[in-house]
């Protein structure tokens, strides 16, 4: 790695409760990459071990026994956590008599997608009230995500009474979850879902008080802003199975732009508030030509130290995460009274890709978690291969 010995790797094994140590690599990696997004949290991790054939024999599923696949793996600066999750696929490369076997990790965010969950035995949400997202969540977490710490006190309380809901249908949390916060909440907010450190779940509210790390145009390399109206819809339409709600339409943007209306599907049981509720956090979120692109840094990050209004400091640029807030502070406009997402150089972080070998972070700055999944594309990590 380009970074040296500033980043420590370790594998732990799967005994999540009094994990045992089973290997230090932090002198062993090369090609070391991971990346984080929203939702979700931590995303993915890759990297390269050089070691014989014989050796790398323990690390394979052979007769019976599992190898290293769901082994704890934990990227650290020092006592900070910069990344963890656990191994999905091990892979012996042997090539020009080199041999090495890659590691393939993924956040723990994929463990929400391990067991069904199903309201069948478990609450009723479509009886009763007083149902709300972070009360599902909470219980698919603790029903069906054993790999998921049961420290709850990160998730905030939501407050639209979601009865009505059928959860039947067995499925994923991570699908669940997904759906349950496109549909926004009463204040049409925009809520996203995060599997951070020590597997702790959280669900927070997008809130831009304070800009989080600043970065100069120097630092960066082929900035590209592409405000696209592709996804521009100011016109939507909610529905539920075949059943059509009421249309919600963003009247500042209908004043600027030509009516572009789409329709949403909501899950089975959505009661009419919470139509309401997507419908017109859509026409919010996408009622404007936004930010698209993505950026990479190569030179310097800054944070500022202390109380509000300290002193600039310049902070290793892996610690950025998705859901922090960046801004190009030599990027027009110049002036700016207060953090706000604007489009143009104030950006919520939705995805962050770190290549360990170059010292490059790729930021993916979308303020709208609803269409992540258009704006970016999913990074399969293949270090020092571009796509």
């Amino acid at each position: 790695m380009a970074v040296g010995s500033r980043l420590e790797v370790r594998i732990y094994d799967n005994n999540l409760s009094s994990p045992t140590l089973l290997q230090e690599l932090t002198d062993r990696v090369s090609q070391l990459a991971f990346t984080t997004q929203l939702n979700g949290g931590f995303g993915q991790c890759q990297f390269l071990i050089g070691m014989r054939v014989q050796d790398a024999w323990g690390w394979l599923s052979h007769e019976g026994k599992k190898g290293y696949h769901f082994n704890r793996v934990t990227v650290h600066e020092g006592q900070t956590l910069v990344w963890e999750g656990r191994i999905i696929s091990i892979t012996l490369q042997v090539s020009n008599n080199e041999q090495a076997v890659r590691v393939h990790a993924e956040g723990y965010w994929a463990a929400c997608k391990d067991q069904y969950y199903t309201a069948t035995g478990n609450t009723d949400w479509t009886a009763s009230s007083g149902h709300q997202a972070h009360d599902i969540i909470k219980e698919m977490l603790t029903e069906e995500c054993p790999d998921i710490n049961s420290d709850q006190t990160n998730i905030a309380d939501t407050t639209r009474d979601l009865v009505g809901l059928d959860l039947t249908t067995k499925s994923y949390p991570q699908t669940r979850i997904n759906e349950l916060l496109r549909m926004s909440d009463s204040d049409n907010s925009v809520w996203n879902f995060a599997i951070w450190d020590d597997r702790k779940p959280y669900l927070t509210k997008r809130a831009v008080t304070q800009v989080d790390w600043y970065v100069w145009l120097e630092d960066l390399q082929n900035l590209k802003l592409e405000q696209s109206a592709t996804e521009l819809r100011n016109a939507v339409l909610p529905f539920v199975g075949t059943t059509e709600g009421t249309t919600v339409t963003n009247a500042t943007s209908l004043a600027l732009y030509p009516r572009r209306e789409v329709s949403l599907t909501l899950p089975t049981g959505a009661n009419a508030n919470t139509q309401g509720d997507m419908a017109t956090t859509e026409s919010t979120e996408r009622g404007f030509p936004r930010q698209r692109q993505s950026f990479k840094i190569s030179g310097s990050v800054y944070k500022v130290a202390g109380v509000s209004g300290g002193q600039l400091v310049e902070l290793p640029k892996w610690r950025m995460r998705a859901g922090d807030v960046v801004r190009i502070q030599d990027l027009v406009p110049l002036t700016a009274s207060t953090p706000e997402l604007d489009d143009v150089r104030t950006f919520f972080i939705m995805d962050t890709q770190y290549d360990g070998n170059a010292d490059v972070m790729r930021i993916q700055p979308d303020r709208r978690a609803l269409t992540m999944s258009r704006a970016i594309r999913r990074i399969e990590i293949q270090a020092g291969i571009e796509r």
